[in-house]
């Protein structure tokens, strides 16, 4: 989490980002090619899923990683549990990159998925992350919370629908968003049976 103190200062950032698919690999962890079709969902039933009280979700979203290789599902898995049970004070930054860390390091643990690189489907490390920062994204526009930073990818993704997106990519493209309201604001993450990524932003 960042408070206002450390919020970052994104300078020229049409210059700064050029075209996203001119990044190396190891820089675009995260570009990758979408799994399956955007899934409906019952709110009810993911609510009862994390095990939550209605009245204290404010936002709530779902993507499907079913069908998806097995390094990709790990790591999805492995970005969710990073950012499950974050907390945001009044006034706090959640910075995606901050929390879940360089995916792009295999001996973090982050495994070899496809990516899309130049318009070009490829390896790179951490593939499928940006599933997890994308889910979010949506929970966070559902709770209205202000986004400071978020980027689309050049190219639709299945996971969710086209323009609701949020691609990262760790020391270039960030998703941070902030907590304006006079209480704290929790993050629940989980993934099921391999195929289900659920993300809801409480008020605690």
């Amino acid at each position: 989490m960042l408070n206002r103190s450390r919020q970052w200062i994104l300078t020229s950032m049409a210059g700064l980002l050029l075209t996203v698919f001119n990044v190396p690999v190891a820089s675009a962890a995260e570009l990758e090619a979408p799994p399956a079709a955007v899934p409906s969902f019952d709110r009810q039933e993911l609510i009862d899923k994390l095990d939550v009280k209605d009245k204290d979700v404010i936002g709530l979203y779902y993507t499907s990683m079913e069908g998806s290789p097995e390094n990709r599902v790990h790591n999805i898995k492995k970005a969710v549990k990073k950012i499950n049970g974050e907390k945001l004070k009044p006034g706090e930054y959640f910075s995606f990159n901050q929390e879940v860390g360089n995916s792009n390091l295999a001996e973090d643990g982050w495994k070899e998925a496809n990516v899309i690189v130049d318009g070009q489907l490829t390896e790179g490390y951490g593939g499928g992350i940006c599933q997890v920062s994308s889910t979010l994204f949506n929970a966070v526009q559902e709770a209205q919370l202000p986004i400071q930073e978020r980027h689309s990818h050049s190219k639709s993704v299945g996971y969710v629908p086209v323009g609701q997106d949020a691609t990262i990519a760790y020391g270039l493209l960030d998703f941070r968003f902030s907590n304006p309201f006079a209480h704290t604001l929790k993050i629940k993450a989980k993934t099921y049976n391999d195929s289900d990524v659920v993300i809801a932003i409480l008020k605690k």
